[in-house]
């Protein structure tokens, strides 16, 4: 007991400022946690169409894509907490508007502007936090976090909606987002200048690689599963005959299994190495996917939500890890928060559009099972072509 203690006493240790950065970063990806229930409280409150909610929950994820590349480029002029207050400031606003003004059109505007200050904060706040001494554990605990922080936010939307509809959820996070405002004057102001270029000049989109464009863009089909399936899953529940009350329960249960997944990386890392756990989590992952569209049944529902939950933190940790393995450097690593934006922009809207064919759910999870064998594919490829056996087993490097 005493050695338990001692143990999260030694996870939890970070300095002020780090807990700041957490905070802003959990904050400003409320949206995304709680997308089951604002799609599904867009079409039971706002009487939205399956597929426009999907267009909706797209355009959101495309702003907050824009805003990390923009926060990517501009990172060493800015003035941190100028440009973090502002971009909070925007993102509260923006989601104010969205109450008394939901039609479509406008709806679509603001949301992508709520998106764009969302993601140049979580971009902001992810690029201050890799600074600090001890990164790796300043992340640990950001993850850990975002999975309890999902879980309130999937038990108090669905209060929220009920009783004050949709917009209520839009208020609860400008709430959010103008009560982090207060932490950005904390914040450092400007970078270090950057010492004098002495080799050859590189773009950003310069020659990569190809292990490591492979592992960006197997990324990118693991989250247009997540997006396409996620945004989507309380209706899900609801069409293969549960109640939504139990299925709100069951997707707030389920994410604790994601915290399951932290606190086990390291040791599943340890006994089978980073490359197996990754292929392992995938292939499971997709073959629940696949089975569940080919019998959509209440049942399957269950097992494939909580599949996710326990593989989806496994499945993202292993990747980074991965692209440690291939690319040292880390310029492939700060690609990852872009190719996920971009892939949860496509995965909701895919799956509306295939909901707007009147294909079904069925047809959504069969997309799903698709984009995660497919990646689970291209690195079984990248571990064949650049991993040597030795380096593949090599545990990911955890917090101590």
């Amino acid at each position: 007991m005493h050695r338990a203690v001692k143990a999260s006493k030694t996870f939890f240790r970070l300095p002020a400022l780090a807990w700041a950065e957490i905070a802003l970063a959990i904050g400003s990806v409320a949206p995304i946690m709680g997308m089951p229930i604002i799609v599904g409280a867009l079409q039971d409150g706002w009487g939205y169409s399956a597929a426009y909610a999907g267009y909706v929950t797209s355009v959101d994820l495309a702003g907050l894509l824009l805003g990390s590349v923009a926060t990517s480029l501009l990172a060493h002029r800015l003035d941190w907490r100028w440009y973090v207050g502002g971009a909070l400031t925007l993102s509260a606003v923006s989601n104010l508007l969205c109450a008394p003004f939901h039609g479509i059109a406008l709806l679509c505007v603001f949301r992508f502007a709520a998106g764009l200050g969302s993601g140049a904060t979580y971009a902001s706040s992810l690029t201050l936090l890799s600074r600090h001494s001890e990164p790796v554990r300043a992340f640990s605990c950001l993850i850990l976090l975002q999975v309890v922080a999902n879980a309130l936010v999937l038990f108090v939307f669905p209060l929220l909606t009920e009783r004050w509809g949709p917009g209520a959820i839009f208020d609860a996070i400008a709430a959010v987002l103008l009560a982090s405002v207060a932490v950005a004057p904390l914040l450092a102001r400007r970078d270090p200048p950057s010492p004098p270029r002495t080799g050859p000049r590189r773009t950003l989109l310069g020659r990569v690689p190809l292990p490591p464009a492979l592992c960006i863009a197997a990324v990118a089909l693991f989250y247009v599963t997540i997006g396409s399936y996620w945004a989507y899953a309380e209706r899900m529940g609801i069409e293969f005959g549960m109640s939504m009350q139990r299925v709100h329960g069951l997707l707030t249960a389920g994410v604790f299994l994601s915290a399951v997944a932290c606190l086990s990386a390291r040791a599943v890392s340890a006994r089978f190495g980073q490359s197996r756990a990754l292929l392992a989590a995938l292939a499971l992952l997709a073959a629940t996917l696949l089975v569940h569209g080919l019998f959509p049944t209440a049942a399957m529902f269950v097992i494939n939500l909580a599949v996710l939950q326990l593989c989806w933190n496994f499945i993202d940790i292993f990747q980074l890890g991965t692209l440690a393995v291939v690319d040292p450097s880390g310029r492939t690593a700060a690609l990852v928060p872009a190719a996920q934006g971009a892939a949860l922009a496509v995965g909701p809207a895919a799956a509306g559009f295939i909901l707007g064919l009147g294909k079904g759910y069925t047809a959504v999870l069969l997309l799903a099972g698709s984009t995660t064998a497919a990646a689970a594919a291209i690195y079984a490829v990248v571990h064949r072509m650049r991993i040597e056996p030795a380096a593949a087993l090599t545990p990911a490097v955890q917090p101590e």
